[in-house]
């Protein structure tokens, strides 16, 4: 009999995407990153006999020991000094897949740059712009992401056995939020893609929002929710909000120390393994004079500069550009639901990414007189390798942001308002 079809949702770009080996500028076999391998691929591993790659994998996977060991990061293997690794050959290919082919990589190395997620039994799939080939496909289209319904066969990919999922069908949510978790996501990403409103004004409507699910949840009106829907549905499309958001008034000095503090604790948590992204940050800070004994106003001054002349002017053109990259991290993270504990932990992630973002193209804009679309998709590929891989930082960003009672819709419009 033939195999039955699997239902996916996704991103329409994900149907066009192909990975181009060795021709890729920045190889996923190297960077600041941890290679898991799970339990059936360590097993199988361990029983390899290919006299070449065997005595290898015997000598770079190294299992992790402990009770809270899980089977999808059962294992990892042991790079290089530099971070590459040791199967990665001269023309930027893979001699394990080469010996061992499709079947033998581990999960990690067959499914990336794609992610799987399961919302309520069904298939989802997207791909992370830590990889240049999507950066391109997801940044470069100016009529934004739309998503499709696809089928396909069982063999078509591997999807890991086990992925982040949610069911609002559940009963431990019959009482909590994400029980409406398809018309919260549905309306959430309507208001990322609304482009009667600017990147940052988008923002700070969707803050309005979190913080209304977040009321309802805590006063225990979860059923209300669908009329809330409906009342910020009517709001945003009618642009009744617009005037409101036009006339708030821009702190710039304390967006831009916020952002620089965000950005300054991610760089000091590690040596940061990306050389593009060094350079991205050596941009930012020769381009708003960030040096050690920088005069405040004179950092300010050209942060101003830099946003009314050169951000200002690539962004009237392309602010798509921006809206993709947070409707993809949005999509990818089945957010609102599934970045932090709660709703508004979510939201404050995504103003993170935002803010820290927004900063390093200032910086970069001064420091180049101006920005073109290679510069951001180098920034975005960089910093969604080094900053976004890493699963600590944005949880220590949001512990900082609580700790520091900041953690509210006044400072996030602040940080995002343009």
């Amino acid at each position: 009999m033939p195999k039955k079809k699997r239902s996916i949702l996704q991103p329409e770009y994900m149907s066009r995407f192909k990975c181009i080996g060795g021709a890729c500028e920045d190889s996923c076999c190297m960077g600041s990153w941890s290679i898991f391998v799970d339990k059936k691929t360590y097993l199988k591993y361990r029983e390899c006999k290919d006299p070449e790659v065997g005595p290898v994998l015997d000598k770079i996977v190294k299992r992790y020991r402990g009770k809270d060991v899980s089977d999808q990061q059962y294992a990892r293997f042991r790079l290089r000094r530099d971070g590459r690794c040791v199967f990665l050959t001269g023309d930027g290919l893979c001699h394990l897949q080469k010996k061992l082919g499709y079947e033998g990589l581990c999960d990690t190395c067959a499914v990336y740059p794609r992610l799987y997620k399961m919302a309520d039994g069904k298939i989802e799939r997207c791909a992370t712009t830590s990889c240049p080939e999507v950066v391109r496909l997801v940044l470069s289209n100016p009529e934004g992401i739309a998503f499709e319904t696809i089928e396909e066969g069982p063999d078509t990919g591997r999807i890991p056995a086990r992925v982040q999922s949610i069911d609002s069908r559940s009963t431990k949510f019959a009482a909590k939020p994400a029980k409406f978790f398809w018309d919260i996501r549905m309306t959430c990403l309507s208001v990322l893609q609304n482009r009667a409103y600017t990147i940052g004004q988008r923002l700070i409507l969707l803050g309005m929002l979190c913080s209304w699910l977040e009321e309802h949840d805590k006063s225990g009106r979860v059923e209300e929710i669908p009329a809330v829907l409906d009342k910020f549905n009517a709001l945003a499309e009618d642009c009744s909000a617009k005037p409101g958001l036009d006339t708030l008034q821009n702190n710039f000095l304390i967006q831009m120390r916020l952002a620089k503090e965000l950005t300054d604790n991610r760089l000091s948590m590690e040596l940061v393994a990306s050389a593009t992204y060094i350079d991205c940050v050596k941009e930012t800070l020769a381009g708003l004079g960030l040096f050690v004994d920088a005069n405040p106003d004179d950092v300010l001054k050209a942060y101003m500069e830099n946003r009314d002349t050169y951000v200002a002017a690539y962004l009237k053109e392309k602010e798509y550009v921006l809206e993709n990259f947070l409707v993809n991290e949005f999509f990818m993270r089945m957010m609102p639901f599934g970045a932090g504990d709660t709703v508004w932990d979510s939201y404050m992630f995504l103003c993170v990414q935002y803010g820290m973002v927004k900063l390093h193209l200032n910086g970069m804009s001064g420091c180049r007189k101006g920005l073109t679309d290679e510069a951001v998709f180098r920034l975005i590929q960089s910093f969604s390798k080094v900053v976004l891989h890493n699963t600590k930082f944005i949880p220590s960003m949001i512990r900082r942001l609580k700790d520091n009672d900041f953690d509210t819709l006044a400072w996030m419009t602040i940080l995002v308002n343009d």
